[in-house]
């Protein structure tokens, strides 16, 4: 066998060394190559270009983003594992001191936000129904507090007032009763009233309460003394979304329609293409950022961010991948044979 065959064959075993070490060197080129020197500003805006023209203007992207989102909900509606099932060990922890950072937003603008019309329906409707029921357990207060008294007022009046008609004048005894129903009667007109002012009172009261409620929920939010509270509930939060099954997190997040959600991404790149200048304005902000790296390499970035060995991994493999794919081409042996041409 010739050295020529020899080399051939070696590339070919999917289980040698000579490919793998092959893309670990063009992994190793590429992360030791500045950032700028890798590719033009020119190619990087047409590529970025190109790949958007290709999702916004054809059908292909359109009918593939479609399959996925039938293949993932066909996947998940019966898996009964909880979310966190998939968390990696490496994210979970960075993820909770990222959530449990103390930090209060800014108090107007927090109340901007607060301030929209669902949310104040939300907070009136609470305050309203808080109000009815207050009402409702005083009226039943009343049914054993000013309803008894006027019962008893009324047996007491009838008692007192008839005990004297009938020693002083028979026929008064019809009067002495209808003092004693006039006194139950008074009562309850009392308590209507009451019942009637607090109704009315309500929807004017939760008008001017339902805004104090949103700035003062704006200035907890905002106050700094809450942000490890606010913190924890973040983290707490997140315990929820881990612990929850993957079927009732899917269902929930079908409900958001994702098909028109990837319409309202589409129109919106298509709107950005349409731009003149959408080129030439990509070009120049991937000019900058290159400017601001300097002679930075990708390597270097990788360390900054902590991912530099997973992303070397992961890219070895995928570069070895493509080329143990490459070599069993026919495509392949005519290089390889053209190369050693006389």
């Amino acid at each position: 066998m010739s050295d020529r065959d020899r080399a051939l064959q070696r590339l070919k075993n999917p289980d040698g060394a000579a490919l793998r070490r092959l893309a670990q060197l063009v992994v190793d080129e590429t992360t030791a190559t500045p950032l700028r020197a890798i590719a033009t500003p020119r190619f990087i805006a047409s590529q970025i270009a190109t790949s958007l023209e290709a999702v916004a203007r054809g059908d292909t992207a359109r009918s593939w983003v479609d399959r996925q989102i039938a293949r993932q909900r066909d996947e998940w509606k019966d898996e009964k594992r909880p979310v966190g099932t998939w968390m990696p060990k490496e994210a979970d922890e960075p993820l909770r001191k990222l959530l449990a950072r103390q930090w209060t937003p800014d108090k107007d603008l927090t109340m901007r936000v607060l301030d929209q019309p669902a949310l104040r329906r939300l907070v009136g409707e609470v305050l309203e129904d808080s109000l009815i029921r207050f009402q409702k357990r005083m009226k039943s207060i009343d049914k054993a507090g000013l309803g008894a008294f006027g019962a008893r007022a009324a047996k007491r009046s009838r008692g007192l007032f008839g005990d004297m008609a009938r020693q002083i004048a028979p026929e008064l005894h019809g009067v002495a009763h209808n003092l004693g129903g006039l006194a139950e009667n008074l009562v309850g007109a009392v308590t209507e009233e009451i019942e009637q002012a607090l109704a009315d009172r309500i929807k004017e009261f939760v008008a001017g309460a339902t805004s104090d409620a949103l700035a003062t929920t704006a200035k907890h939010l905002a106050d700094p003394k809450y942000a490890q509270g606010f913190g924890d509930l973040r983290v707490a939060v997140l315990d929820v979304i881990l612990d929850t099954p993957v079927a009732k997190l899917a269902a929930e997040g079908d409900k958001l329609k994702p098909e028109e959600l990837v319409d309202v991404v589409v129109g919106a790149l298509r709107a950005t293409l349409d731009a003149p200048d959408f080129v030439q304005t990509t070009e120049a902000r991937v000019a900058k950022v290159l400017e601001q790296a300097g002679d930075g390499t990708l390597g270097a970035w990788l360390d900054d961010v902590g991912l530099r060995q997973v992303w070397s991994e992961t890219t070895t493999e995928l570069v070895h991948q493509r080329l143990v794919a490459v070599v069993t081409t026919p495509g392949f042996d005519a290089w390889w044979s053209e190369l050693f041409a006389d």
